[in-house]
């Protein structure tokens, strides 16, 4: 597993997997056995890995789906090894995950980030990145892989980007902001050698975000991910074609498309019901000031 690893330049696969390997052996030791054989690996077995990850270990369930497909493939290495003939867990069932919860930032905290300058070059750089992506929708990995040649200018003069997600390979076409257009104007847009946006590494621009969300004042944690939410949700709210924002998105399904249209709906219901309560507590003050 650390060889490959290695080969596919992540340590990501590894990690889970040293993860729940630990979690198996938890889960041995607490029937009382250090190991098992695969011929002694049944569907109870399975169901009962499930049981623990999710009692004794108070797992969600994407946390104990990733277990339970580590040793999936376990078992599927003996079957082409000839050590098992079947798999006997293909009939435990995966848990059922919650949708997503994209997390977005309004209207007004975008507003606010657009207005409050870092004293720090790195900070002003992330900030501005992060103003970027909630007016393109790009993520960190693809602004990190934004280069001059996936940026163009249609006849009437309006520039876009038009790149392939590293995600999902589905391209995206995306016409500029004006505000978007301003910052590309301060970086690189010549030299296809490097990228446009000279940014830190995924975990120093993480820290640098969560910095500038403190500084504005935000009471949760602002990650860099939230733009490229925030910039779906927007766009919906403004009453942009759901087709063309999953364009603009680079989504390989519309439905995915569809979680962010459900944020705007939620969002719409709660401020009817904030105005309904507005105007009930505005007759209720009438009544009384009416009352001699």
């Amino acid at each position: 597993l650390r060889i490959r690893s290695i080969e596919i330049n992540s340590t990501t696969s590894y990690r889970q997997s040293g993860i729940s390997q630990r979690n198996l052996q938890e889960f041995l030791l607490s029937r009382g056995i250090e190991d098992i054989s695969f011929s002694d690996i049944t569907e109870e077995f399975g169901e009962s890995f499930k049981i623990f990850l999710k009692t004794i270990g108070g797992r969600k369930a994407g946390y104990i789906n990733k277990c339970i497909t580590w040793l999936n493939r376990l078992i599927y290495i003996a079957i082409d090894q000839e050590v098992l003939r079947s798999n006997p867990l293909e009939e435990v069932r995966y848990e059922k995950k919650e949708p997503p919860k994209h997390r977005h930032i309004s209207k007004d905290e975008l507003q606010r980030i657009m207005e409050t300058p870092m004293y720090h070059p790195r900070l002003e750089l992330v900030r501005r990145a992060f103003i970027f992506s909630s007016l393109t929708g790009l993520a960190y990995v693809d602004m990190h892989r934004l280069y001059p040649h996936h940026i163009g200018k249609t006849a009437e003069g309006r520039l876009y980007i038009r790149k392939q997600r590293v995600k999902t390979n589905v391209e995206a076409f995306i016409p500029l902001h004006p505000i978007a257009e301003q910052i590309l104007s301060l970086y690189n847009t010549s030299d296809d050698s490097q990228p446009v946006f000279p940014l830190p590494v995924r975990d120093r621009t993480w820290y640098e975000v969560n910095q500038i969300g403190s500084i504005i004042g935000l009471k949760e944690n602002l990650s860099y991910h939230q733009s490229r939410h925030s910039f779906g949700t927007l766009l919906l709210s403004a009453g942009i074609s759901i087709e063309s924002v999953a364009k603009m998105m680079g989504h390989a399904n519309i439905n995915t498309t569809q979680v962010y249209a459900q944020i705007t709906e939620q969002k719409i219901s709660e401020d009817m019901d904030k105005l309904m309560e507005r105007r009930k507590t505005m007759k209720n003050n009438a009544t009384q000031t009416e009352q001699p």
